[in-house]
């Protein structure tokens, strides 16, 4: 599976609600951002690594809950 892009915070956390397992921060993200995502998302089962340039967040059988 292809690698998405993030420019952005919003663009991260949007992509990775939508199911996508793969998620490059393309971008300068700052400390408070980063540990943001990471309590967020970590909690949740997703890895963060550090790719070439960027880190990746990966999502690994990640089930979008209902919003019921």
């Amino acid at each position: 599976m292809a690698i998405r892009k993030a420019k952005n915070f919003k663009d991260a956390d949007e992509m990775l609600h939508a199911g996508i397992s793969k998620v490059e921060l393309a971008y300068d993200i700052d400390s408070d951002d980063f540990f943001r995502l990471a309590s967020h998302w970590c909690d949740r089962g997703a890895k963060i690594s550090r790719g070439n340039d960027h880190f990746v967040v990966s999502l690994k059988n990640f089930a979008i809950p209902s919003n019921e």
